[in-house]
């Protein structure tokens, strides 16, 4: 079972955007994964979005030593 992505309000633009690693930040390029929903409110705001990962991170529990909690 794949780690639960980071919390919406943490993502750079880049990954919010999916045009970077979710959890390590590498640009996506090509080989991009689905990683799930990140999940988040600002205020009256769902901030809920689909995040990618990197082939290196979707590969492993956490492969690039990255915690989020």
């Amino acid at each position: 079972m794949s780690p639960e992505p980071p919390p919406a309000t943490e993502l750079t633009r880049a990954q919010y955007s999916g045009w970077a690693c979710c959890w390590c930040g590498t640009s996506l390029w090509s080989g991009a994964v689905s990683a799930g929903i990140a999940r988040g409110r600002a205020g009256a705001h769902i901030l809920d979005i689909e995040v990618y990962a990197c082939p290196a991170c979707a590969a492993g529990p956490n492969p690039a030593g990255v915690s989020w909690r």
